[in-house]
């Protein structure tokens, strides 16, 4: 089992939509919340200006989340490359997979507005994680097409 806990929390009344459904930008945030988790681990204290931006993502929904329910996500790192690199997030609530959320992520330098390379500590921190785990399935790709 390669998957990494990389978020936890509960279920809140501002995730509901008007229809008492988690608001599907939220099932988004959620997965956002562990690749920054992920990312500030990387850059460790590092005085680096660099930063991650998300340049692509795939999510399935698969069932509903409801108010008060714990979430934990479980994270693999699908590949990286100098300056990308590929999360897939598997949303869960107990034993139960509520949805997936892949993203591919580009380093990015704020102050050039350029996409950059990871620092040394970026790369090593990512190349510390265990290899993705056999049912952790991509749909994207981190190859240019």
């Amino acid at each position: 089992m390669n998957w990494v806990t990389t978020w936890s929390g509960t279920v809140e009344r501002d995730w509901l939509d008007e229809l008492d459904h988690v608001n599907f930008l939220q099932y988004q945030r959620v997965a956002d919340f562990a690749s920054l988790g992920i990312w500030h681990k990387a850059k460790g204290q590092a005085e680096t200006g660099l930063e991650f931006v998300m340049i692509e993502t795939h999510t399935r929904y698969i069932r509903e989340l409801r108010l008060g329910m714990q979430v934990e996500v479980m994270t693999a790192l699908l590949a990286f490359d100098s300056k990308r690199f590929q999360l897939l997030h598997h949303i869960n609530s107990g034993d139960e997979l509520m949805c997936t959320v892949e993203t591919l992520n580009l380093c990015f330098d704020p102050d050039a507005r350029r996409v950059a390379n990871f620092g040394e500590q970026i790369g090593r921190y990512l190349g510390s994680w265990p290899p993705p785990p056999r049912d952790a399935i991509g749909k994207l790709s981190i190859t240019r097409k």
